[in-house]
């Protein structure tokens, strides 16, 4: 016992050094960081004194309101720690491989309708669960407001994703509920936009039905209710389904917009024996099957000698524009005209940007030198047949891969309905197209894609980073 005794104080007289340069080194640690701390807070204080009133936005619904202040000291996160994001963006073919596999270890959890309705019942939970001030926002953004028809019917969860990948207090937001959807998910929705002001449910919803007349009226109804909506000014109107997702910040959207200083972006061709499948017969719904079919019965010829344009559901559409499709008389009886016909919600914009003699507003029609077939390359008889032809490559609003384009594009995700669902091996190549958004991605599958992409967009959102437009600016120039 004698010798354990002696031996303890020598130990402890030999640690002493060491535990004094311990405790030196926590009292330097701990004066460095007040005094980072202190320096954070006169930065901030200074910043907030400079801060002008234009930086802040107050966007009213009934008595409530929504403050929103330029955001301190943005900076990139990684939003997706399993994965590294910026790897899989930048197209490192051995993360990739290495993010696929993983994809069967992760057991990933989604929040489900339920769940969402709960969380947003409670504005403070749903705002502290999602962040929606993670941006900033510029004088100019503020002084060209975007409204957003938004048309969704299912996964609470990937709608909620994109409307917050869009959202700015100063813009405005139609949610249109499919009427067949279930409660969970409408009562979800709708307790979502009772959270943000600026945001609301269509006043008449659809019972939408894929290729029928339903879907153009679903962005009807909201086109309608955002010409009515006071509060916002909006330059420009964007529909979207809810699997889209944004390729380009607001940032980047209201620089490309106000390039396009109130030309429409619509896809419009021409193709004869589509368009006469499309609009030769009468088409109904099948009450058993809830599919559009042929009646067999003739259709009578579209008024004011129109002809019947082909092109995507989607665009990017100027009020003037919106106004005319919604309001003008000549476009009313077109509406119409296309309720029986087969997916008019893909000829009904192309038919009105490409009759010029309707006078649609917004609409860059083009020559006849420099339209041609784009199967054959070849000179078409759409100028022959149409009043005018808007430029197709003013079509930026969606980038789509098609399966049946030839050659075939790669799909690194999967072809549903032609269609290529996005996977982790497309991000590299849609980050860097020219388009506003890209069509489409399901949160469900091969979900690293989606999650990387908010990743991506939220970080270039939060530096203001936005890319080259000389692109725009020469399609309107040439």
């Amino acid at each position: 016992m004698m010798i354990i005794f002696t031996r303890l104080p020598r130990m402890n007289q030999r640690r002493r050094p060491l535990k004094l340069f311990i405790q030196l080194a926590f009292v330097i640690f701990v004066i460095l960081f007040f005094n980072h701390m202190k320096a954070r807070n006169m930065f901030i204080q200074s910043y907030d004194d400079h801060v002008s009133p234009e930086n802040t936005k107050i966007v009213l619904k009934k008595d409530s309101y929504w403050t929103l202040k330029k955001r301190l000291n943005p900076r990139p996160e990684r939003l997706v720690s399993e994965v590294n994001c910026q790897a899989i963006i930048e197209g490192d073919i051995s993360h990739i491989s290495y993010a696929s596999k993983l994809l069967n270890r992760v057991d990933f959890k989604f929040v489900t309708d339920r769940e969402m309705r709960k969380l947003a019942k409670n504005c403070d939970v749903f705002f502290k669960s999602f962040d929606y001030n993670r941006f900033t926002v510029t004088q100019e953004e503020l002084d060209f407001p975007i409204a957003y028809s938004l048309i969704t019917y299912k996964d609470a969860v990937q709608s909620e994703m994109l409307l917050r990948a869009i959202y700015r207090p100063h813009n405005a937001y139609c949610i249109h509920v499919d009427k067949s959807s279930s409660s969970d998910f409408f009562d979800a929705m709708e307790a979502v936009s009772k959270c943000l002001p600026n945001v609301f449910i269509a006043s008449k919803l659809e019972d939408v039905i894929y290729e029928g007349y339903s879907r153009l009226q679903a962005d009807i109804n909201c086109m309608t209710d955002l010409l009515s909506y006071t509060n916002v000014n909006w330059k420009y109107l964007i529909n979207l389904p809810a699997q889209e997702f944004p390729i380009k910040t607001n940032t980047e959207t209201v620089k490309i917009l106000k390039i396009l200083n109130g030309t429409s972006s619509v896809e419009s061709i021409y193709e004869k024996k589509l368009s006469h499948r499309r609009t030769s017969e009468m088409y109904i719904v099948n009450p058993w099957t809830l599919r559009v079919m042929g009646t067999g019965l003739p259709k009578k010829q579209p008024p004011f000698n129109v002809s019947i344009g082909k092109g995507s559901a989607y665009g990017a559409f100027s009020r003037n524009f919106v106004d005319f499709a919604v309001n003008d008389i000549k476009a009313r009886e077109i509406l119409k005209w296309t309720a029986d016909t087969f997916s008019p919600d893909e000829t009904f914009w192309a038919t009105l940007a490409m009759n010029k003699h309707l006078g649609t507003p917004g609409i860059n029609s083009i020559g006849e030198e420099h339209f041609t077939d784009r199967r054959t390359d070849g000179p078409t008889d759409a100028w022959s047949t149409a009043s005018g032809m808007p430029d197709r490559r003013l079509w930026i609003s969606t980038s789509v891969t098609w399966g049946f384009s030839e050659p075939k594009p790669k799909c690194h995700g999967r072809y549903v309905r032609n269609v290529c669902v996005f996977g982790l091996g497309d991000l590299h190549r849609l980050v860097s197209q020219k388009e506003l958004f890209a069509n489409k991605f399901h949160y469900a599958y091969q979900p690293f894609a989606l999650m990387c992409m908010e990743e991506w967009i939220f970080n270039r959102s939060v530096t203001n980073s936005y890319s080259d437009l000389s692109y725009y600016r020469h399609l309107m120039n040439s």
